[in-house]
């Protein structure tokens, strides 16, 4: 397990490569830094490939306190992807016929939303390392499983990683090592926030760390992206917060009770209401 203060000096920003960097925050026994030179945030002593590997298969993350994330299938997911696909493809003619790997499908809700989406002309599957999350998005009669990529040599038109980037340990080198996922002229669909430029007072609470390895922003994304060998189709933002009524007579239950997080402080602020969470539709560039 990470969380040790160490000597930030030592450590690398993944970005830019800088080793100059200033406290940001601390959770769970983890602490989040800020690199000075490109303002990326990052855990400064994250766990293990191992102990990450380990707990992204069980959905429990160690910490002062275990953390679980295995959740459950949202509908109310499942028809936000729906319209922010008709967003970026429009009534989706393009994508007939198009093959499709969606990496960290969670539950399948993305996967569903292809479906319902595509009218059943997508080929589309999913690969998800939790082992519970299989299990639910097998039972909605989704096609998901877990492979080792890396050794993976199928190839698709589209691969998708939502909310993923910011829990691995490495982004520029993965992006780099999916770039042999896509076939000629294919294209990355890649959902992650916009909150690196949020002061530290400011930043959406709990973190969830060390689920969470790194929060980037538009320019480091992108730029990650075009040195990677991409150009940019498309990027968008919608509010990081949706909530529904029952969602939000939940969250203020939790805001009354002790020992639970609510988000209306941050509903109060108005910070949620920002343009923060980000979809970008990157092409190979020939």
């Amino acid at each position: 397990m990470g969380g040790n203060i160490r000597d930030t000096m030592l450590i690398k920003c993944y970005n830019c490569g800088s080793h100059d960097n200033r406290f940001y925050a601390s959770e769970n026994g983890f602490t989040l830094v800020k690199c000075k030179e490109c303002g990326l945030l990052f855990v400064d002593d994250p766990p293990s490939d191992q102990e990450i590997m380990h707990a992204h298969s069980e959905g429990i993350h160690g910490g002062l306190e275990e953390l679980k994330v295995t959740g459950s299938f949202s509908d109310m997911k499942v028809k936000r992807y729906a319209n922010i696909l008709e967003d970026f493809f429009g009534n989706g003619e393009s994508l007939n016929g198009k093959t499709w790997l969606d990496i960290g499908c969670g539950h399948g809700e993305f996967l569903a939303a292809l479906e319902k989406f595509g009218r059943g002309s997508i080929a589309a599957k999913g690969i998800e390392p939790n082992v519970y999350k299989q299990k639910s998005a097998k039972e909605k009669g989704l096609d998901v499983s877990y492979l080792d990529l890396n050794s993976h040599d199928g190839t698709y038109d589209i691969v998708s990683f939502l909310n993923v980037y910011s829990h691995l340990p490495d982004p520029p080198a993965t992006i780099l090592s999916w770039k042999s996922l896509l076939t000629p002229h294919g294209e990355f669909f890649l959902q992650t926030g916009d909150t690196a430029d949020f002061e530290s007072k400011d930043h959406f609470r709990p973190f969830y760390l060390p689920d969470h390895l790194s929060f980037a922003s538009e320019k480091i994304v992108v730029n990650i992206l075009e040195r990677s060998g991409f150009e940019i189709v498309s990027l968008k933002k919608y509010p990081f917060l949706q909530l529904t009524l029952k969602a939000l007579v939940k969250d203020l239950i939790k805001a009354l009770l002790p020992n639970y997080t609510s988000q209306l402080k941050w509903l109060l602020k108005g910070k949620l209401y920002r343009q923060a969470d980000m979809f970008i539709r990157a092409r190979l560039k020939s």
